[in-house]
């Protein structure tokens, strides 16, 4: 009775996924190298996260490769194989950013007033107003044709019929009574 002979894999499951020694020296190596391999992925794609990534998926590549035996420098192959996967990580990350317009970064300068500051500039010119509007009424007058509407103090006397001096002296009064009631003047 002629009996077919199964390879060991075949009748031990267990052992048909244990690498060979070739296989195994290369794992060594990815073992041995590891942290430099790290360092290494760290530095070239700035991002400690991202390099954890590559290293598992260097060790996956490592583990997985067929032609073991055939490596004269396992260092340099180890290290060819992160690099590999780090330009390729890079090259996915600009077509990213380029698709989706660049990276947002969270440090963004926002120009928009801030809510508080906002509140309290509107605190203080509802203030200002009050104290403009109890100014006596010539001073009130000349103040806003003055500082509102920007007329010298030549037109604001031609239009209120007094002298310019007096145009002077009513805006001088004017910011001196404001002056004295606002403290952020």
């Amino acid at each position: 009775m002629a009996c077919n002979l199964l390879p060991m894999a075949t009748l031990h499951p267990f052992t048909a996924n244990m690498p060979t020694v070739g296989e195994s020296q290369l794992l060594d190596a990815f073992l041995r190298y590891q942290a430099e391999i790290r360092q290494f992925l760290a530095r070239k794609v700035g991002c400690s996260d991202s390099a954890a990534d590559l290293t598992q998926e260097t060790y996956l590549r490592v583990a997985g490769y067929a032609g073991a035996n055939e490596i004269g420098n396992q260092r340099a192959f180890v290290f060819r194989v992160a690099d590999n996967l780090a330009l390729d990580h890079l090259r996915s990350r600009a077509r990213q950013e380029q698709r989706d317009g660049g990276l947002v970064a969270e440090d963004i300068p926002c120009h928009q007033p801030q809510p508080d500051s906002v509140l309290e500039g509107r605190q203080q010119m509802e203030l200002f107003e009050k104290l403009i509007y109890e100014l006596p009424p010539q001073c009130r007058t000349v103040f806003l044709l003055c500082r509102v509407e920007g007329k010298r103090y030549s037109e604001i006397a031609a239009e209120l019929g007094i002298s310019a001096r007096t145009v002077e002296s009513h805006m001088h009064k004017a910011l001196q009574l404001l002056k004295d009631r606002v403290d952020f003047f």
